[in-house]
């Protein structure tokens, strides 16, 4: 796949500049690479179009009106433009020499969670895309920050509205993702008011077996109030009794986009005889599928189906012709049960279905035994890693084409989770126990949660987009506190 590379000026970013946040990154985007092979891609992309608007409701910060953003579905080789617009009243919070306390709170900007698009601008260098540095304020807000802290306020921050643009690879995977605010001060308050969506690659058609093609959609999105099925555009049922006819099929997808997450949520259906089956995990089709269990609820990172905060799960679900109820499972500090409701009624149905398990899989070109460069991160104590709290220094720097195996330890007894935007990584490692082949732990994802006073070890690719990006603690008050750090991605 040809590659092409084009140059953003200026590069150079003082340590305030970066806290404050700017789109101005001096950062080159390669469009290509071998993250993901082609799965039956179109010979010509499309524009998805979407608008938001951000009001307050009920004292809650939401898109649209509604408590949950529209769906967005896009397909690889799509440029998806995001209109953003901020209704809400301005505070003139912007500016602190704290950035690891809440500031502004009504200050905002747009995060593509799991997609492998630009850190920086679109390929003309003309609009945002996945830029968490990004300020998006109320017009009429005072941004008073060059005075106060020095900073080049026309270079970061942006007024009343902003037109972000994600240019997806040719190549670029299919499934479940999601979007949301990621203001580092506000992202927590923020998404656990609504500021959050779910996000679809679609699957080219004929790539999934037909008993999954054919399955009726629902998606469930976890809130900090609980499990909503969302309607396409926008908001949608909490808590809600899900109807399947006998014999029907459901293809479930579930985004655990809980704002302060700080345990493990567990699908739990009501029926003990529904089949239920894992057939992908972070927005990446497994290579078989894999009947969900109910163990390891004290180890819940032993479990495939265990949700940490910014994971996403779809599920392939076939119902019973008489349903068994199951009996009651607790949770506990660690593992969080997300009750369904399932409620079978209706003429049965003779929905596609097949015995066989496997599945098309990644479609990533997967690591061989070659030993790669090392690097270890730890989550530590008092929201910092490494024993630093974000101070807006570049932290990590890798170089584009290259692959590393790292470590992400945890040495503290809360739970943290491990999120690196851009990049996703192939897990090999469980508390320095190496994952056997085909463990269905051993895959990949984006966002995972570290066990207690553990670690987790995996293998990552940097091929296609250089660039300043993040990687954080995705229990989101751990992120405002300070557990992030600076990453660039550098050529060669």
């Amino acid at each position: 796949m040809t590659k092409h590379t084009k140059s953003i000026a200026p590069k150079g970013l003082s340590r305030r500049a970066v806290l404050q946040g700017s789109a101005a990154l001096g950062v080159a985007s390669v469009i290509g690479g071998t993250l993901g092979l082609a799965k039956n891609a179109r010979a010509q992309s499309a524009n998805a179009h979407y608008e938001l608007t951000i009001d307050f409701l009920d004292d809650a910060r939401v898109y649209n009106g509604k408590s949950l953003g529209p769906t967005m579905r896009i397909r690889p080789g799509d440029t998806l433009d995001v209109d953003l617009i901020n209704n809400l009243p301005a505070l003139h919070d912007d500016c602190t020499d704290n950035h690891n306390r809440a500031h502004g709170l009504n200050t905002t900007n747009f995060h593509t969670h799991g997609l492998h698009v630009s850190p920086s601008t679109d390929s003309t260098g003309e609009f945002d895309a996945d830029n968490v540095f990004v300020n998006l304020v109320p017009e009429g807000q005072i941004v008073a920050c060059e005075e106060v802290c020095g900073v080049d306020v026309k270079t970061m921050f942006r007024y009343g509205s902003n037109r972000f643009r994600f240019e997806l690879p040719e190549d670029h995977i299919t499934g479940t993702f999601w979007y949301h605010a990621h203001k580092h001060g506000s992202t927590a308050v923020q998404v656990g008011d609504g500021l959050a969506g779910p996000l679809i690659v679609e699957d080219e058609p004929g790539v999934m077996p037909d008993y999954i093609e054919q399955a009726v959609e629902r998606i469930f999105f976890i809130t900090n109030r609980g499990m909503m099925l969302v309607d396409e555009d926008g908001g949608g049922d909490m808590n809600p009794e899900i109807t399947m006819r006998p014999g029907e099929v459901q293809r479930w997808r579930v985004i655990n986009g809980t704002g302060n997450g700080t345990d493990y949520a567990f699908m739990r259906p009501n029926i003990a005889n529904l089949e239920m089956h894992l057939i992908a995990f972070d927005g990446v089709t497994q290579d078989r599928r894999i009947p969900v269990d109910y163990d390891f609820f004290d180890t819940p990172w032993f479990n495939p189906s265990a949700l940490a905060s910014g994971n996403r799960a779809d599920y392939i679900v076939r119902a019973p012709s008489i349903a068994e109820p199951r009996d009651t499972l607790g949770s506990t500090n660690l593992s969080r049960v997300v009750d369904m409701q399932v409620l079978i009624e209706g003429s049965p149905v003779e929905a596609p279905w097949s015995d066989e398990d496997t599945l098309p899989g990644a479609g990533l070109v997967p690591f061989d035994d070659t030993e790669l460069p090392k690097r270890a991160i730890d989550f530590t104590r008092n929201r910092t890693i490494d024993r630093e709290a974000f101070d807006g220094e570049l932290k990590q720097t890798m170089t584009l084409g290259t692959a590393e195996d790292w470590t992400v330890g945890n040495n503290t007894q809360v739970l943290h989770v491990y999120h690196i935007h851009v990049n996703p990584f192939f897990i090999t490692h469980i508390n320095g126990e190496a994952l056997p082949e085909g463990s269905p732990l051993a895959r990949w994802q984006d966002t995972i949660g570290v066990p207690l006073g553990g670690d987790v070890g995996f293998k990552t690719r940097f091929e296609s987009f250089t660039g300043t990006f993040v990687i954080h603690c995705h229990v989101l008050p751990h992120e405002d506190q300070g557990m992030m750090q600076i990453v660039e991605v550098v050529e060669a």
